[in-house]
């Protein structure tokens, strides 16, 4: 790890196909760096690898990519575009935190769980698609995604952690699945634009009812059952 480490002046890498991993901290810091290849050849991408990379645009990850490791790409402010391998099983704790130009986001069907903080401030994000994989959402997973107003939960999810949606000031609707069994304190709470909840069948008593906790203070013009 810590390969090239706050090489500030570093624009561009392209790893060779010789490389099998990208360790913690490898490109931590390096603010110059503009497009990165990574090869099919690297299997997994360590915790911290390319945080701060501040004028980071794009990158192309593999799908042999099995695990891409905490914080690894938070505070990329400039990334507008990247690509989830198709074998990846989790999003880990802050991978995309902070990604602040951050529009285009494909999660595979692999993906079983969306970790805390992990798409959090990627305020540019306007909408994206979770697949029916994913069984937990967890705690602000998406606080402060300010552009997004509109969000699939699927009937996978059983665990959407507390504040998982805080402060998501363009969200107007949202559909709660049957399949839910916890959902956090203050999942909703500052999303003003948020006008509809629509809570699918459940016999579980604590989803029966709007949990204050959960929806203040966004003003909710309207709460469906089916």
């Amino acid at each position: 790890g810590f390969t090239f480490d706050r090489c500030t002046s570093l624009p561009e890498i392209t790893i060779p196909s010789s490389v099998t991993s990208i360790k913690r901290n490898a490109f931590n810091d390096c603010r110059s760096l503009v497009t990165v290849t990574i090869p099919e050849s690297v299997t997994d991408i360590g915790d911290y690898a390319f945080r701060c990379c501040s004028s980071l645009v794009s990158i192309v990850i593999p799908d042999t990519i099995t695990e891409i490791g905490l914080f690894a790409f938070k505070q990329c402010y400039s990334l507008r575009k990247v690509n989830i391998p198709t074998s990846l099983i989790s999003i880990n704790s802050n991978t995309f935190n902070e990604c602040r130009s951050l529009t285009n986001v494909s999660i595979p069907s692999s993906v079983k769980r969306i970790d805390e903080y992990a798409f959090r401030k990627c305020s540019s994000m306007n909408y994206i698609h979770i697949p029916d994989s994913v069984v937990s959402i967890g705690k602000k997973a998406f606080k402060d995604c300010d552009a997004l107003n509109s969000i699939n939960i699927p009937n996978s999810v059983n665990v959407i952690g507390e504040t998982a949606f805080e402060g998501c000031i363009s969200l107007t609707s949202i559909s709660i699945p049957s399949y839910v069994d916890t959902i956090g304190i203050y999942v909703f709470w500052g999303c003003p634009s948020l006008s509809t909840v629509f809570i699918q069948p459940t016999e579980k008593d604590h989803l029966c009812k709007p949990n204050l906790n959960v929806l203040r203070p966004c003003d909710i013009i309207e709460i469906y059952r089916d």
